[in-house]
């Protein structure tokens, strides 16, 4: 049985790539991905296609963002992803970054639940 740790690390490998086919087939079908409201891409996120959607709204916010993953740790159930999310807004042209974790929960083997917390969802509404 494969640990939401590993799990974990298999969804971001395929979303990294882009490669939504291997991050559907890594997803429970009741799957939800929850940013802060304040967000232009907050919200919940529903489905099978849920991730896509959402990283295509939150990529299509900024003029350039990449992502720096630094650790990824879980147990029985959970696996948290600790991150840097670096973002160039389209408004102003300012870069700044900003931590991040992504807290995922596992059902039957699949991620079922994802929770996206930044260390400064005002910051990062502010400049997108």
């Amino acid at each position: 049985m494969t640990s939401p740790r590993e799990a974990l690390g298999a969804v971001y490998a395929a979303a990294g790539a882009r490669d939504w086919d291997a991050v559907e087939r890594l997803i429970h079908p009741d799957f939800v991905l929850y940013e802060a409201p304040c967000l232009p891409f907050g919200g919940q996120w529903r489905g099978k296609n849920a991730l896509k959607a959402c990283a295509e709204a939150m990529y299509g916010t900024w003029a350039k963002a990449e992502v720096e993953i630094h650790d990824i740790t879980g147990g029985d159930t959970y696996g948290v992803v600790v991150l840097t999310l670096t973002m160039t807004s389209k408004r102003t042209g300012e870069t700044f970054a900003q931590s991040v974790n992504e807290m995922g929960r596992f059902e039957d083997g699949l991620l079922k639940e994802l929770r996206i917390h930044y260390f400064d969802p005002a910051e990062v509404a502010a400049k997108a």
